[in-house]
This record gives structure tokens, sequence and C-alpha cells, in this order.
């Protein structure tokens, strides 16, 4: 470092005395450009780093600053007197010379092992001036410490190199970055307009065209594909060619293209001739996209196991294979592995950049949607949608949106629900359409589904491409059955049962056999196939399907009415509990209908003998004085279900208060 930096300087005017040593004006120099707390270790390297030999011991020194009020001994370590000591020791040098110190304060924490200080300090130093810090910055930018937004920001204030190679290099660092940084309009921008520029040949042209593949693969898997193809056709090197080839395969399988298998054996066969770095890693994940996209999960979660995590080539990579592994966890119906897996890659999402975090939240609201935790998911998304619009990816911003969707229309909020989408202009086209799916299975819960009749077939007819959206969330596809039905689309409900029976047999667990029953039961109007969906659905904890079959039952043709009845009491319980309140409703109209035509059917019955079982379990507790909130907590019932029964029991008893309710409860038949 230049010896002006921290000697030959004019006094620093700090409120010590003019005769102030040179070695007191170095060490506070290097405190000043530091910026934080300093260690001794710290401290030497930069005197080291000097070029003059020190006239005493650091600790002399350290003690010298710190007896003139100078410096403070904290205990995260040493840092200036006040903000205006630091001001004065920066104001003594030139903005040149504090670049300097800037850049060796960088090598010296890089050389330390802090990488993310470093590169904050390398950024405060550019233009860079030295080899060493240039070296240092070409290492930082990969480290995992260092945030992809930091990373972008040091690529970006050094430039572009003049040499091909290089500039590719930096080139396709720069735009991983920014896709990490999610400042995606920056990324594209920067290869579009290499693309224009044309610099170099059709090597390079191809490795532009497959980072801007990439970068679409999350917004537009359409531009994605169209992209990768065109980089194959500027016949790039084997090397290129066999990672185009497998970044092409793992879109393709992820939104099931046609051509999935023939371009992942190719694939296959590129990387067996010429591997790339984290090309089996992304062979693995095209493999078990299309495991996943057919129903064979269980082959899926192998593939996904075994891929090498500590061989991807870039950070992107390696969340996305975690974020595959929470999301087949969450479809085989193992809720717990996942939210362990979510709270751990939660705890590193800084390292991912920006761009993850919506991408983990809305998986992790999709993980709370299949147990029922819908007031946690719905204020999760709706925090995530509020950061930044470029901050969130297409397909996570759609995945947030339909959570919150869903959660309304659970809860009846169905008028909020529909203002919401009012903005909205789903493009439900496959593959693009693809980003759409789970708002497709959000609005299949709308009592009015011929609304969103479009996006409700588009949405079943995705399904012959992929099952993977569907499979996150195991009460979505009956409702999309019983929408289809709805819309007198029997053909359609139909297929799309015959996809989730495939999944069962596929995957073989009680999860995916209850829901297979459940829309079996739908559409043969099997009430046999409804049964045995419940029986499968109670030992799972996936709640929100156990209620759905259980009130399909209730509901179900043919069934008994005390049958019927218990169901449908034990679906407004569940709904209940839950917090999904619209749902609760209708489970309780279902009630009251079964009542009227039992009772229709039956000999006209008055009195305590008109009430069903529940209205007379809730009629006993409250006769014997509980208070409507002590019998919803007895009965695992909602305040709201009670107060419900309650209007029903004061109707058929012809009673105004609890006290005449008390009263034809103590005067009823005592085998009631």
């Amino acid at each position: 470092m230049p010896e002006t930096s921290l000697t030959n300087r004019h006094t620093v005017h700090t409120g010590g005395p003019s005769t102030m040593a040179a070695d007191e004006r170095r060490v506070l120099l290097a405190v000043a450009v530091a910026d934080a707390p300093c260690d001794g270790w710290f401290l030497d390297q930069m005197l080291a780093r000097s070029g003059h030999e020190p006239v005493r011991p650091l600790d002399a020194t350290v003690a010298a600053l710190i007896a003139a009020d100078l410096l403070v001994d904290t205990p995260v370590g040493l840092r200036l007197a006040s903000p205006e000591l630091r001001d004065a020791v920066l104001g003594s040098v030139t903005p040149s010379e504090r670049r300097a110190l800037h850049e060796t304060v960088a090598v010296v924490l890089a050389e330390a092992g802090h990488p993310a200080q470093a590169a904050s300090q390398m950024l405060r130093a550019m233009p860079l001036a030295s080899a060493a810090a240039r070296t240092a910055v070409a290492r930082l930018v990969t480290e995992p410490a260092v945030s992809p937004t930091l990373a972008a920001d040091l690529l970006l204030a050094g430039g572009a190199p003049d040499e091909p190679a290089a500039r590719l290099d930096w080139l396709i660092a720069t735009a991983d970055n920014l896709f990490l940084a999610a400042r995606l309009t920056e990324a594209l921008a920067l290869l579009h307009d290499e693309v224009t520029a044309d610099r170099y040949g059709p090597h390079q042209r191809a490795v532009v065209l497959d980072r801007m593949g990439a970068c679409y693969a999350s917004q537009r898997p359409s531009l994605s594909m169209a992209y990768l193809e065109r980089a194959l056709e500027q016949h790039p090197d084997a090397a290129c060619r066999s990672w185009v080839l497998t970044m092409l395969a793992e879109v393709a399988a992820r939104y099931g293209h046609r051509d999935a298998g023939r371009l992942l054996v190719e694939a296959e066969r590129a990387q067996a001739t010429a591997p790339t770095a984290g090309g089996a890693v992304q062979v693995a994940m095209a493999r078990a996209a299309g495991a996943t996209g057919s129903g064979h999960l269980p082959r899926a979660g192998r593939i996904l196991r075994e891929a090498d995590a500590a061989e991807p080539a870039a950070r992107s990579q390696l969340l996305f294979l975690r974020v595959d592994r929470i999301a087949n966890d969450i479809s085989r119906g193992r809720f717990a592995e996942a939210r362990t897996a979510l709270d751990a890659l939660t705890t590193e999402i800084d390292t991912f950049g920006v761009a993850a975090r919506p991408l983990v939240t809305a998986l992790d609201c999709v993980a709370r949607l299949a147990v029922g935790e819908f007031s946690e998911a719905e204020a999760r998304a709706r925090l995530a949608l509020k950061g930044p619009g470029d901050a969130r990816l297409d397909g996570a911003r759609l995945s947030l949106l339909a959570t919150v969707v869903e959660v309304l229309l659970h809860r009846g909020e169905v008028t909020v629900a529909r203002a919401l989408l009012a903005s909205e202009q789903p493009a439900p086209h496959w593959p693009d359409g693809m980003q759409w799916y789970r708002l497709g299975c959000a609005v299949a819960g709308d009592p009015e589904p011929q609304r969103h009749g479009a996006l409700i077939r588009a949405t079943i007819d995705m399904t012959g491409r992929s099952l993977a959206q569907l499979l996150l969330v195991p009460h979505g596809g009956p409702r999309l059955v019983r929408a289809a039905l709805a819309l007198g689309d029997a053909p359609r409900a139909q297929a799309l049962a015959n996809h989730l029976k495939r999944v069962a047999v596929r995957t073989n667990d009680r999860l995916w056999r209850g829901v297979a029953h459940h829309v079996d039961g739908l559409t043969a109007g099997d009430p046999g196939a409804l049964r045995t969906a419940v029986a499968r659905l109670r030992t799972t904890s996936a709640r929100p399907a156990l209620a759905d079959a259980l009130l399909d039952l209730a509901r179900s043709p043919g069934v008994p009415a005390p049958e019927a009845l218990a169901a449908s009491e034990s679906c407004a319980a569940l709904f209940a509990r839950l917090g999904a309140s619209g749902d609760e409703d209708q489970a309780l109209r279902v009630n009251r209908a079964i009542s009227d035509r039992d009772l229709n059917r039956a000999p006209a019955r008055s009195g305590v003998d008109a009430l069903t079982p529940a209205e007379a379990r809730v009629a006993e507790l409250l006769a014997r004085g509980a208070t409507k909130q002590q019998a919803a907590s007895e009965l695992f019932l909602s305040f709201h279900t009670v107060d419900t029964h309650l209007r029903a029991i004061y109707g058929k008893l012809g009673v105004r208060s609890r006290v005449a309710l008390a009263r034809a409860w103590d005067a009823r038949d005592p085998g009631v």
C-alpha cells in the first residue's frame, strides 16, 4: 500500500497533542477506515502492511490512545471515541488514499476469513488499484458468506474485463448474482445487451443465451426453452452443449414438455461425454422433476436425496435442489420433515439472496395450508407480498396470492377474495400458465366456480402435463374435481380423478390413497369410497383434506341420515378448529338440511325430540349453566358453531332465554 496513506501526512486534528506519533496516527486511520470495532490482530496486520517498522509495541500505542481518550476499548473491540473524531481522521487523507486504505483493509479481512466484511470494504475501494485486491474480488464473489447483492455490486463496480474469456466469466457471474439478488430486470438487460453486441462469435453467444434461458426459467418457461434451443443452434463446443442440454431437460421436465424424456436422455449422454460443473445435479433435478410430474413421488425423493449437494457450481442450483427436496416431503405428507428442512433453509436464506425469500415463504405457506394452519399461512403470505415487486418471481408471487385467496375463501370472505383477483389477468396456457396452477386450485373453493371457469378448466388440463403443483396441497385435487362437476364438466372431473388415482398407486401411502378414494366417490357418487377416504385421511395430518371428505360424505345421496349428521357435525367441528368459518357455515347448512330432510321423512317431532344430536349436546351443557364459550371448549366446537346451534335450539323449543331452555330440558322425557 502507498506509504503516504499512513505516514508523511500533516498532523491529524483529533483533539490530541500535535506531537502525536506516526504509529498512533496509523492505528487511528486503520480503526476509522474499518468503521467497526477492531481487534489487535487486525491492527497488527494493518501496521505490518504500512511499510514502516513500529517505533514501539502495538499494545503500548493502543494504551496511549486509550489514555488520551481517542480510542475506547469495548467488549467487541477497539473503536474511536466519537463520530467527530472519525470524520477528522478520515479528513486527514485524500479520497484516493482512503480508497487505498479500504483496499488494504479488504485484503486483510479476506485473508483472515471474513469475506462479507472484506467485500463491503472492497466496494468502497473501487476502482481497484492493486493486483492483490483484484484477485481478492474474484475470490470474494464466490464466497457463500458474501450476499449475491454485494457480489453483484462488486462485479458491476469493477466493470467487465476486455479479454473475451474473462469478460464472459464476468458476465455469467454478474447475471447469476443479479438473479439471486432479485434484480432480474438488470440481469436480463445485461444479457440482452451482450446478445445484441454479438462480440465474440457463436460459442460466447451460446453461453449468453443459456444464461438468458436460466433467468427466464422461473418467469416465462416458454421464453426459457426458446433461448435454450437458440443456444443449441449456435453449435457450441461439447462442454457448453452438455450444460445447455441439462438446463433444457430440467426446464422441460419441470413443466411437462412432451419431449422431456428425449431431452433428458440426450442430456445424460452429453454429461457422460463432457461433464460440467453442476451438470450431474442439474440432470438429477430434471429426472426428479419428471418423476414428480408423473406422480412417482418416492422415486423423485430417492433421486433428490442421492444428488450430491456439495457438487453444485452455483448457489441457485443448491437453492433449487433444497426447495425440490422440501416440496417432495410436502407432497408425500411428510409435513414434520418438511417443516424441519424449511426452518434450516430459512436460517441460511441470506446466503442464497433476496430472491430466495419469497420462494421459500411460498413453500412454507403451502406446507401450512396442507395441514390447516390457515391463519399463519395467510399472515406470512401477506407479509411477503408487501416486498418490492422485483424481489418476487412470478411463480412465487402467484403462489403467495393463491394462499391468501384460498384462506379468504375458507373463511367465507368471498367478496374480498374476488377483489384481490380483480386486477389479475390469468394466462392459463401451457407452459407459462403453470405459474397460475396454484391460483386455479385456490379459486376452485369459490362457491360460484363459474366465475373462474376458464382458469379452472385450464388448470385441470395442465395436470396432464405435470402433477407437481397439484400434489403440494392434498385437498386441492378434490376441490378441483368438485368445481369441475359444478361446472357440468364431468369429463375433466374424471380425467383429474384418474390422475390422482394413478398417484395413489405409484405413491402407495395413506394420504394419496385417501385422496384417490375421495375423488372416486365424487365422480362415481359412491358413498363407500367416501367412507374409505375418511378412514384413510383420519390417519394423516392433512386435516383440510379430511374435513372436505367428511363434508362430501355428509352430502352424498344414499348415506343414512344419522351417519350424514355425524359426518357434517365432525366436519363443522374440524373446520372450526382450523379457523375456516366459511367452510364451517357450509357444513352447518348441510347439517340443517339433513335434519330437515330427516324430519320430513319421519313422524313429526317437537320439543327436545326435534333436536339433532349436536344440538342436544349443546342444549344439555347450556341448560346446566355452562356459558357458550365453555360449551364450545367442552365439545371442541367454535363459539360461532355453538351460537348457531343455540339459535336452532331456541326455534325448535319455542323459547327465548336460557332460563326457559333449562326448564324445557328438565321437563324432557328422561329417555331422550
